[in-house]
């Protein structure tokens, strides 16, 4: 087991939240839009929700509550949040059952999308590596057991 996550699950979990509303995240004339239409990518399967092995469009499993709990945050605190997820390039069959799915956790109609674009700040996914901009090295080297 990690230890971050063996650290996360003991006791009352510790909730990190992206930059502090009002710091320059981008620069609107090179990279995107101003502070109110940036946003923050959360990936759904592996990520907000357990998941094993594709069950089709109507299975979603369980919530991740440290990743719901943060997202919420997110909410509350202003930002705009997408949930960015492979299953959105069928929008008709996959979107109706997220959008369910996340009202059942007590979150509002978020953005359900398999893009992303200049205005995302952070990307939440379980399958990304992080790399230092026009270099190709990752930020932190992966724990092993965290590959698929």
């Amino acid at each position: 087991m990690f230890d971050s996550i063996k650290k996360a699950l003991s006791g009352k979990p510790k909730v990190t939240v992206p930059h502090t509303k009002g710091l320059p995240l981008t620069d609107n004339e090179q990279f995107g839009a101003g502070e109110e239409k940036q946003w923050i990518g959360v990936d759904l399967d592996g990520t907000l929700c357990h998941t094993e092995s594709w069950k089709g469009f109507e299975h979603i499993g369980k919530p991740v509550p440290l990743m719901l709990k943060r997202v919420k945050i997110w909410i509350e605190m202003g930002y705009r949040v997408k949930i960015v997820t492979a299953r959105a390039a069928d929008p008709e069959q996959a979107i109706p059952p997220i959008k369910a799915w996340l009202k059942q956790q007590g979150l509002p109609d978020l953005e359900v999308t398999n893009g992303k674009d200049m205005d995302m700040i952070e990307l939440w996914d379980d399958r990304c590596v992080q790399v230092i901009p026009n270099t190709g090295k990752p930020v932190t080297p992966m724990e092993r057991d965290a590959r698929r």
